[in-house]
């Protein structure tokens, strides 16, 4: 079964960070010339809609896989081949046209294609790539519980990650190393995805729903009353999305956009900064540099999940299915 409305959620979250870049981010490391780009500050909060929704399919995926290769298989086969085809890319254009403070050396690249080379504290190749460090990261964590059979329990055990973010920023002395390893900071939003999965698919429950309003307001401390706010619309939005009640989000455009958010997201920062200098540094209108750089893209990366995620997950899926399930379901869907 897919969900559009879960797409769309992803078009739209690609779509806010794409904004955010272009204007926000752009103008605080180059500056646009005469364009007004506060307005796109919170568009960095589409990572956070990410990490939701990645909790959600997350869980998702691991209650329907009968035996661990299917999540290994089912994760590696979503993220790694586009991430080497958009991480060559990258670095390709951003080593032939160059782009200021933001190169990285051959060997730095290299190690990129771990995808959790921050942990080696390797520079980034495209600095969007820190939340996939965060996304191994939580896969790692939530597949350790499905070993142990602990899922009817995760975002539980998983919310005392969030406890020691809370309590390291009022003051409690907790290591930066374990805030960072356990994904502290970050944890509240993939267990919100969790629950919203359960709230939606195994009816309610006061534990679920408790962890839920907690992870809420932890926001207040990891961020502030006024964020909190923000995020308490995020969470009815995506809600209303998952549990059926928003059936407009399920667009032509927006769901194209999900299609290709992945890519997108891998490919828009630092392959549009180029595009951006090359237009707005020989005179051109800021506007117009950000317009071309959205569209080169959103092209570039249609063509990559046309032509390299798709085929390649459809490959190493087949191929597994082949050699280790013998026609028995996979549960690789998501």
């Amino acid at each position: 079964m897919r969900l559009y409305e879960l797409d769309a959620l992803r078009g739209l979250a690609a779509m806010a960070v794409v904004f955010f870049h272009f204007f926000y981010r752009y103008d605080q490391i180059y500056g646009h010339h005469d364009l007004i780009s506060s307005w796109a500050y919170l568009g960095q909060f589409g990572v956070q809609l990410f990490f939701i929704i990645s909790g959600y399919v997350i869980f998702w995926t691991l209650s329907r896989s009968s035996r661990p290769m299917d999540f290994i298989v089912s994760r590696f086969s979503r993220l790694y081949p586009v991430f080497w085809a958009a991480l060559l890319l990258t670095f390709s254009i951003v080593s032939i046209f160059g782009l200021p403070g933001l190169e990285v050396e051959t060997d730095s690249a290299i190690l990129n294609t771990l995808m959790f080379h921050e942990y080696l504290r390797v520079p980034h190749v495209d600095g969007v790539y820190w939340t996939l460090t965060v996304e191994l990261t939580f896969y790692f964590l939530v597949f350790v519980f499905y070993i142990f059979k602990q899922l009817k329990h995760v975002e539980v055990w998983l919310f005392f990650s969030v406890i020691l973010a809370v309590l390291k920023n009022n003051g409690v002395e907790i290591p930066s190393e374990m805030i960072k390893i356990l994904i502290s900071n970050h944890m509240a939003f993939f267990v919100s995805g969790i629950c919203f999965y359960k709230l939606t698919h195994e009816g309610f429950s006061k534990k679920v729903s408790l962890v839920l309003a907690l992870s809420l307001l932890s926001s207040v401390t990891l961020f502030s009353i006024a964020m909190c706010a923000f995020f308490t619309v995020v969470y009815f939005v995506f809600y209303l999305a998952v549990s059926g009640r928003l059936n407009c989000l399920a667009a032509k455009p927006l769901l194209f956009l999900g299609g290709i958010s992945y890519a997108l997201y891998l490919t828009h920062q630092n392959i549009g900064y180029v595009v951006i200098n090359a237009v707005s540094m020989n005179g051109g209108d800021p506007l117009l540099a950000i317009v071309l750089a959205m569209l080169v893209s959103i092209a570039v990366a249609y063509c990559l999940t046309r032509f390299v995620e798709q085929p390649s997950m459809n490959f190493i899926r087949k191929v597994y299915g082949k050699l280790r399930l013998k026609n028995k379901p996979m549960g690789l869907h998501n």
